[in-house]
């Protein structure tokens, strides 16, 4: 069974062979992390509306996502794979800033549609909650137990995701794409062509990756 890192991998492979130079998980001194500190009022503001409505601890909202996925060329890529699409992340794409995300009617449809894929894979251990995820939440269900706490760590996922969105949105420099392994590209499903460790077709990847991004914001 292929692990998350596996298929991230197997994707980071497809990217290079379309050209791309790719540096995995870049470190913050290379690429600066998410945070909410340089985004707009309104839109942290909406942040902490989002951060409520997941059930979210007053005083305990420390948006702090760390680490990008890859940076292919000058390009930031998030490789979103079965635990960031359930009824969390549908909630966290519910923003003013979702319209302008390449991404959004996409992602939205995932997240309605494969939370059973989600819930298989993540209904255990620290894919359901953590020490950290719990406090910033409130704390978990059962582990399988969608009821009215849910697992946290989805919640944090869901929110984290949500903050990178409005960071590449509002970031002078910041170029981001998102690519989900429910996504075909080729002709292929991302899902499988990762586990089978198939390279993607290099100019329908780039074409893809290009159709996918949210441009670097251009600021005098």
């Amino acid at each position: 069974m292929a692990t998350r890192e596996n298929r991230a991998r197997s994707f980071k492979k497809s990217l290079e062979a379309a050209g791309y130079s790719v540096v995995w998980k870049p470190k913050k001194a290379q690429v600066p992390w998410a945070t909410t500190k340089d985004l707009p009022a309104a839109t942290v503001d909406m942040m902490m509306v989002i951060f409520r409505e997941l059930g979210g601890v007053p005083g305990e909202p420390r948006l702090a996502p760390q680490h990008w996925d890859m940076q292919a060329d000058e390009l930031l890529i998030e490789f979103d794979e079965d635990l960031h699409f359930n009824r969390y992340r549908t909630l966290s794409l519910a923003t003013p800033w979702s319209r302008h995300l390449p991404w959004s009617e996409a992602y939205g449809r995932y997240a309605v549609r494969m939370e059973g894929m989600c819930l298989r894979a993540g209904s255990h251990g620290g894919k359901w909650a953590n020490q950290f995820s719990d406090r910033m939440f409130g704390g978990s269900d059962q582990e399988g137990a969608l009821g009215p706490l849910g697992p946290s760590r989805w919640k944090q996922r869901a929110i984290y995701d949500a903050l990178k969105d409005a960071y590449a949105l509002h970031t002078r420099g910041v170029a981001l794409a998102r690519v989900s392994i429910h996504d075909d590209i080729g002709g292929l499903n991302v899902n499988v062509a990762t586990k089978r460790d198939i390279i993607l077709p290099p100019a329908a990847l780039r074409s893809f990756i290009e159709g996918r991004t949210v441009p670097a914001v251009a600021r005098s």
